[in-house]
């Protein structure tokens, strides 16, 4: 018995061990937990004088600490009264270089970094140090921590994945343009739409329209492209390697309005759904026909054509309207889709009444075939001036964006303007704002709007146009526009597709912009100059990919 007892006495004696034990590893996992550096109670710290751009970028990174860990922090300047010591004891992340002796720490050890593209990120009892070798890699930086250590936590833990004693000098990564919301643009490919014959071949291709198949089952993703060709009428390519390379389908010629040329003004057009005789995927492309018989193009239309077959064979199945007899007619025409009155828009340019030069106008319907009467949407007081050349794009505020070129006004400018309801566009004479850059940067003619849900909460609406405002002859294209807050401000960036301008030229002219299905990837097509000078014989896709942080 007594040794039966003692036997137990050692089980339980062994057993109090083991649970001691246990209770003895309680402290090394607090440790792996104590990673997450509570924030709470941080003050955001930035340099007393700054950039623009890096105030506003820290106002974004402040936005999405709150968005990812819950931590609503405080953003102050490091000035204080030279009278004064300096006290570090608060709690605080330093974004740049501070007065704050991390900071100087950091700056000493990244200045050691070879690569100019350097950024580091260092971490004491009550510090955090954010700051690369220039502005631009320290907005990348504040991006790397977001990412790495922010969005990582939970959503309200008011903590980041970091803790006391971390220190890293890392290399961004530059190739794409990032702006101060975080988001990034990279061109990631070029390539040749349409060439001619030779280089001196002397001819027209231009007013490129593309779409990406989104309503044709296996097909979808195919890419086809529109252009006027002044030797056959309407060419059609197509693309099934995302616009890498492209092969003629088919020339599209008017054969409804008999003795027509159709040479000018093609928009390719892809149904999301079942409209009269036609179904969801069938391919529109609307145009400019003009009667041949008058020198003057005294009679124009607005024509649909429409082909079931991916481009390959085409009809032309009506006229939306049709023009004539004050020398001019109707041109540039734009089709949108509206969910919820199920109706198919037509808008374009009217040079038809005798009151304006020219007016911006549209009609819809919801089989293809009769159109409603004629509604304006940009007729100016001044007869003068003539609006034209409309795009239109819907935003995810539920608002449509109109951009246009303003002929009559010096330099052609280019306006946006904006509705709710595509059948009010307010008063006619109203042609909203001017599309310009806070810089002032804007540029003038032959406007193109597309908007995508990429890059943020707004989206992005990127526009482009023909030339800088003001006018100069130069080498170098003109700026693509960005915007993320529904086109309030606008951000100028490099065109994708230099291209050089001059009075003689109409390299530029008429661009285009199309998304993928899911907006990551914008695809932007122009006409560069090629072979003979102040000619544009060549059409170029460009290529982004745009990734929002949250992408």
């Amino acid at each position: 018995m007594k040794t039966t007892f003692i036997r137990a006495l050692a089980v339980l004696i062994l057993a109090a061990t083991i649970a001691v034990s246990l209770v003895s590893c309680k402290p090394e996992e607090k440790a792996e937990e104590a990673v997450a550096l509570d924030i709470s109670g941080y003050t955001i710290i930035k340099p007393d004088v700054t950039s623009k751009d890096i105030t506003e970028t820290i106002s974004n990174f402040k936005k999405l600490l709150l968005s990812y860990t819950g931590a609503e922090l405080k953003v102050s300047s490091d000035w204080y009264n030279p009278s004064q010591t300096l006290d570090e004891s608060g709690y605080e992340i330093l974004i740049g270089n501070t007065n704050r002796t991390l900071s100087a720490e950091a700056a000493k050890e990244l200045e050691a970094a070879e690569d100019e593209n350097s950024f580091i990120i260092k971490v004491t009892d009550n510090k955090i140090a954010i700051l690369g070798k220039n502005d631009d890699i320290t907005r990348r930086a504040l991006k790397y921590f977001l990412l790495n250590y922010a969005k990582v936590a939970e959503s309200d833990s008011k903590t980041v994945k970091l803790q006391s004693g971390h220190s890293e000098i890392k290399a961004a990564d530059t190739d794409a343009i990032m702006f101060n919301n975080f988001t990034e643009f990279e061109v990631e490919m070029r390539s040749a739409v349409t060439e001619p014959p030779s280089k001196w071949y002397i001819g027209l291709y231009e007013y490129p329209t593309m779409i990406r198949l989104a309503h044709n089952g296996e097909n979808n993703g195919t890419l086809l492209a529109s252009l006027e060709s002044y030797d056959e009428g309407y060419r059609i390519l197509k693309s099934t390697d995302d616009g890498t390379t492209w092969e003629k389908i088919a020339s599209v010629r008017d054969t409804l309005n008999k003795g027509y040329a159709t040479t000018w003004m093609p928009l390719l057009y892809e149904l999301p759904v079942d409209m009269g005789n036609y179904k969801a995927g069938t391919i529109i492309l609307a145009a400019t026909s003009r009667d041949r018989a008058d020198a003057d193009f005294g009679t124009s239309t607005i024509t649909l054509h429409a082909s079931t077959d991916l481009g390959k064979s085409w009809n032309t199945i009506c006229n939306v309207d049709k023009a004539g007899g004050l020398s001019w007619g109707v041109w540039e025409p734009f089709l949108i889709y509206d969910e919820e009155t199920k109706r198919l828009y037509c808008f374009y340019s009217d040079d038809s009444d005798p009151a304006h030069s020219q007016k911006l106008v549209y009609k819809y319907t919801t089989d293809l075939k009769n159109w409603s009467e004629l509604k304006e949407c940009v007729a100016c007081d001044d007869p003068e001036l003539r609006p034209g050349m409309i795009s239109i794009a819907k935003m995810n505020n539920g608002e449509y964006a109109m951009t246009f070129e303003m002929v009559g006004i010096e330099n052609n400018p280019v306006y946006l303007k904006k509705t709710k309801d595509l059948d009010d566009w307010g008063p006619v004479s109203d042609y909203g704002t001017q599309v310009k850059a806070s810089n002032g940067v804007a540029f003038g003619s032959s406007p193109w709007c597309a908007w995508t849900p990429a890059g943020g909460e707004c989206g992005t609406l990127v526009v482009v146009g023909c030339h800088p405002i003001p006018w100069e002859e130069t080498d170098e294209g003109a700026v693509m526009l960005l915007s993320f807050d529904y086109g309030k401000t606008y951000i100028a960036i490099d065109n994708p597709i230099p291209y050089e301008i001059y009075s003689d030229s109409r390299c530029g002219y008429s661009p285009h912009l199309s998304f993928s299905e899911d907006g990551s990837t914008l695809y932007y097509m122009n006409n560069p100059m090629f072979g003979v000078k102040h000619s544009c014989e060549y059409i170029e896709l460009a290529k982004i990919k745009i990734t929002g942080i949250d992408d």
